[in-house]
């Protein structure tokens, strides 16, 4: 096998804690790992040669370069941090699509001096105005450069930190990452602004080291440098064609998973590391779910991967075999430094070589330094894209479905505090958002899942959270959960050409009329008009799908908890759950 490198590994555990790795998951994991191998696929990823995936892949392949080639990017992120630094800007606001920004999240880590607003929410818009803006640099990532929410919410801040610190100086305090001659690009270096470009060839949710993840991280103080040391250190490992790649092992456990659920877990690792996750296994073909730790009940059944960097680049194990043959006594293969174990409703005592043994029944865990981490899981997931057919390096849609589509969702009636909107051929009752809610439940299939987008304020309606297990438990089926537009997670089997996954419920609502300040009422439209996006492409693929809009948010939260509440199917009577 490839020589490995000094630093410490990637890390993929087959089995928890004293299991030894041997059940159905891990074989069907290895066994897929040497089809791969003999495929010559890690290579080929390196190459940057789409023969593997089909001819579209050739444009999103460059990411595989990406801990080479982003080296320069590490003095111009000093440079310009300790510019800023001297200005009194040390905090940044990172604006753009969740695929752009989800990768800065995790390598800026708990610092808390990085903030994202990946949405339209007027509420969510609004807390980003009524920050220190004077103290902020504002980093604005759209490499189309034609996003109009973006747009709009760019102005909006420039315009705001304008107020405070002078036009020209809020445009020097501005970073632009986009691609070269994008309309973006040209108006931005008219206005002055720092402009940085972003790799034609690097789909969003593989662009982690690229300038999308390295600029605003670096800026907010990350040690990106260090990120992209430990992913160059790994390289030569991950590109091996040996069924002992790691990164072939863990697409082996996507493949053997297939159009089944993959349970997340975001407690194992830093904050928006299971997105992130998330995101690529949507791209390869995958299903995630994020485990819900405070109400696991009621998610698809399915095995569990809980990603989780070291802190340390030795805290990873020397020695990859000693974890894949069940001799490792740590959760990460770490000193203790990477924490405790999580709790994820496993049996340590379960015979690994049951026979009645399940997919969904395993635990698969993955650590090492964070740049080996995410190369590891990027390779994973390309690789696994082969077998499952997913559009991981092809034109990239945006997450909503286009902004532009024309919402197919007839308005059936309203209670005064809930607008029903239903797409045929579901029978939503006219002014009852109970009746309306029953009759999704009641139009998923045996074996299908219910989905809950909420396109609100995460921070100021985060209750909305606690409906996911109620509505699971008062409906009898799994329910996924997320707030849109950054749940590709959850709107990824309805992306697939499938039978018929199940349904999928949109909240939406109008804005506060307490908003200080308040972002304007042409906000809300485009916050409407990219969920609108994400229901006509949803129902165009025949799959029931309800928008209730809450004209008031509080009260309308209220009602919305009360149809949950008044739900008459129980699990007794639902088909089997989904696999």
């Amino acid at each position: 096998m490839t020589s490995r490198p000094a630093v410490g590994l990637p890390v993929v555990e087959l089995g928890g804690g004293s299991r030894t790795g041997t059940g159905p998951l891990a074989r069907e994991a290895r066994r897929v790992a040497a089809e791969l191998a003999t495929d010559v696929v890690a290579s080929r990823i390196t190459d940057a040669d789409p023969s593997a995936w089909g001819p579209g892949a050739g444009d999103g392949l460059g990411w595989a370069a990406l801990p080479r080639t982003s080296r320069p990017l590490i003095g111009q992120v000093d440079a310009l941090r300790e510019a800023f630094r001297v200005e009194g800007a040390a905090r940044v606001l990172l604006v753009g699509d969740a695929r752009w920004t989800l990768g800065a999240q995790v390598l800026a880590g708990e610092s808390g001096l990085l903030r994202v607003l990946d949405s339209p929410d007027p509420g969510a818009v609004s807390h980003a105005l009524a920050t220190d803006l004077s103290g902020t640099v504002l980093v604005v990532a759209d490499p189309a450069g034609d996003t109009p929410w973006i747009a709009a919410v760019h102005e909006l801040l420039t315009a705001a930190v304008a107020e405070e610190i002078g036009p020209r100086r809020a445009a020097e305090r501005t970073v632009v990452l986009t691609e070269a001659s994008s309309p973006l690009d040209e108006s931005a270096r008219a206005a002055g602004s720092v402009v940085i470009t972003t790799e034609r060839d690097v789909p969003g949710a593989w662009s982690v080291l690229g300038a999308p993840g390295l600029v605003p991280a670096g800026l907010a103080g990350a040690p990106v440098g260090e990120v992209l040391d430990d992913a160059r250190a790994v390289a030569e490992l991950l590109t091996a064609d040996e069924p002992e790649n790691p990164a072939l092992e863990l697409a082996g456990v996507l493949v053997a998973v297939g159009a089944g659920a993959v349970r997340l877990d975001p407690a194992a690792g830093p904050p928006a590391l299971a997105e992130w996750v998330a995101a690529l296994v949507a791209a390869a073909g995958g299903s995630p779910v994020l485990v819900d730790a405070g109400d696991p009940e009621g998610l698809p059944d399915g095995p569990t991967l809980a990603p989780a960097t070291a802190r340390h680049p030795d805290a990873a194990p020397d020695d990859l075999s000693e974890l894949l043959d069940g001799r490792s006594g740590g959760s990460h293969g770490g000193t203790g430094d990477a924490g405790p174990e999580p709790d994820l409703g496993t049996d340590e005592d379960d015979d690994p070589d049951d026979p009645d043994a399940t997919l969904g029944d395993e635990v698969v865990r993955t650590g090492g330094p964070l740049g080996a981490e995410l190369l590891l899981w990027q390779y994973a997931a390309a690789a696994a894209a082969r077998l499952l057919d997913g559009e991981a390096f092809g034109p990239e849609a945006p997450a909503t479905g286009g902004a532009a589509a024309p919402e197919t969702l007839a308005r059936r009636g309203s209670d005064g505090l809930v607008d029903i909107h239903a797409a045929d051929p579901l029978d939503a009752a006219g002014d009852d958002p109970g009746a309306a809610l029953q009759a999704l439940v009641d139009a998923v299939p045996p074996g299908g899942h219910l989905a809950l987008s909420v396109w609100l304020d995460p921070a100021d309606d985060a209750s909305v959270a606690v409906l996911r297990g109620e509505l699971a438990r008062r409906a009898g089926v799994p329910v996924t959960f997320g707030w849109g537009p950054r749940d590709r997670g959850v709107l990824a089997p309805f992306r697939r050409d499938d039978p018929r996954p199940g349904a999928l419920c949109l909240v939406t609502g109008d804005p506060p009329d307490d908003l200080v300040p308040d972002p304007g009422a042409w906000l809300t439209s485009l916050a409407l008009t990219e969920a609108g996006g994400v229901a006509a492409d949803v129902a165009a693929r025949g799959v029931p799908v309800l928008r209730l809009h809450l004209t008031d948010r509080v009260a309308g939260l209220v009602s919305l908890a009360r149809a949950v509440q008044g739900l008459r199917t129980g699990p007794a009577t639902r088909g089997p759950r989904a696999s």
